[in-house]
This record gives C-alpha cells, structure tokens and sequence, in this order.
C-alpha cells in the first residue's frame, strides 16, 4: 500500500496494520451499506467493547496515496479466530475516500485496519441513556443499545431525513424511545427532538450518561443541551464531532 505519513507515525507508536478482505456486501438502503470483512486474528488482540473502532486504509481519491478512516466494529463473531466483523458506511455525495471503496467493494477486495486504544464501558447502575447524532453514528449507537443495562431507559433520537430510515434495524426494546429528527444544519432540530423525548421528571444527572456523534455543529448543539438542561458533568457525557459540512473528506 502507498506511504502515508501518518501510517509512519503510527508504526512508530506501535500500531500495527492488519490485512482485511471483503466477505459479503450488503444494503440495508440504498445509502446505507454493510460490508462483512474477514481478518484472522485481528479480534484476538481486542478488548471488544461498545463504540470500539478501527481505522481503515483506503486509496485516496487523488492516485498513490491512503488514508484513514475511523469506523464502529459492528457484529463481531464471538469465536476465537474467526476475525469476522462488519463496517457501515453511509454512501454520501460528495463522495470521499471511504465512501469510494465502500461503494466499489465486492468480495475479495482488500484494505488495510489498525486498532485503536480508546475503551468505554458503561456504569451498570446507569438508569437513563441518551444517544444522539446522524447516520453516521449509527453504527456506535447500536453498540450503546445492544450494552446498555436491562433496567436502563434509553432514549435514541436521529437526525436523518431519508424515507426508509426505518430499514436500518435499530435495536429497541420495552425501555428504548426512538425519535427521529430531520435535517438541521444549526443542530437545533435534534436538540429539540431531545427536549420532547427525554423527560426531565426524575431525571438523575449523576446515574445519566449521554453519548452523541456526527456534524460537528449537531455535535456542539447537544454537548451545549447535555451541560445546560440536563446538567451533566464532563464524566457523564461523550460528545466526539466525526465530520463538518461544506469540508472536504480529501
């Protein structure tokens, strides 16, 4: 594969890179792609946890270069050495690097993957969960959903305004409130969808965790409304900006 500067960085922090082949492809919509991909041995050296993720060397869209690409693990098998786990990319216009290969991936195409260090767990105790963001932090929010504990109430609200959204499959139970906000690029359309679903009526701030992902301006709007009205501490919230608009992916 191509030199890249940061994979030279890397390598000297110790991260190694692993090879990885498409296995199976396949639309949950016609924007919304999972691909299956297969590396012996790569989930051995993980601590599996909600929100882990990888990063994926992909060819640039300018020629002889690669970058990287950070990714949710989704569904990884549970057996020693298999190695198999699958990706969702949201196939976005304009098109960048991942989004390319993503939608040129058959089985057998080939990438590179790398692990990364952070880890979360959630508190057992926790008694509410709100998840926040666009499609593209849909993959970690399922991981949330699927660790989440039983007696947690859960409370999922998405910016996304495709008609079949519905086709992605997120998880919900007896205790999982999911709402759905359209499009907002000031962020405000999903913070509201927060006020009208999460009740603030017994709401304990110190057994709350909010985690949110996505635009960088939806980002801000619901790390401001997680310190704001629902009061919660630095410890007590995760909010991470994945992407900016009108900013190329290069």
């Amino acid at each position: 594969m191509p030199a890249n500067w940061q994979r030279g960085v890397l390598k000297a922090m110790g991260v190694k890179n692993h090879p990885v082949e498409v296995v199976d492809v396949a639309d949950l919509a016609p924007w919304y792609r999972r691909i299956r991909l297969s590396a012996p041995g790569f989930l051995d050296e993980l601590a599996v946890h909600p929100t882990i993720w990888i990063r994926l060397w992909v060819p640039a869209l300018e020629k002889d270069k690669v970058v990287q690409r950070g990714y949710t693990v989704v569904d990884p098998d549970p057996d020693p050495g298999a190695g198999e786990f699958s990706l969702d990319f949201v196939l976005h216009e304009p098109t960048g690097p991942a989004a390319s290969w993503a939608k040129n991936a058959e089985v057998g195409t080939t990438a590179e993957i790398a692990h990364t260090p952070q880890k979360l767990a959630l508190d057992p105790e926790l008694q509410t969960l709100v998840l926040a963001g666009d499609a593209t932090a849909l993959p970690a929010i399922v991981t949330l959903l699927r660790a989440a504990p039983s007696t947690a109430s859960k409370y999922v609200v998405i910016q996304d305004s495709h008609d079949d959204r519905d086709a992605l499959g997120i998880p919900q139970d007896a205790r999982t409130t999911l709402a759905w906000s359209d499009d907002d690029p000031s962020g405000a359309g999903l913070v509201n969808a927060l006020q009208a679903s999460v009740p603030l009526d017994g709401f304990d701030p110190g057994r709350a965790y909010l985690w949110a992902a996505g635009e960088r301006k939806l980002v801000k709007a619901v790390r401001e409304h997680a310190r704001g009205q629902l009061d919660l501490g630095r410890h007590r919230q995760h909010a991470q900006n994945y992407w900016i608009a009108g900013h190329s992916a290069g």
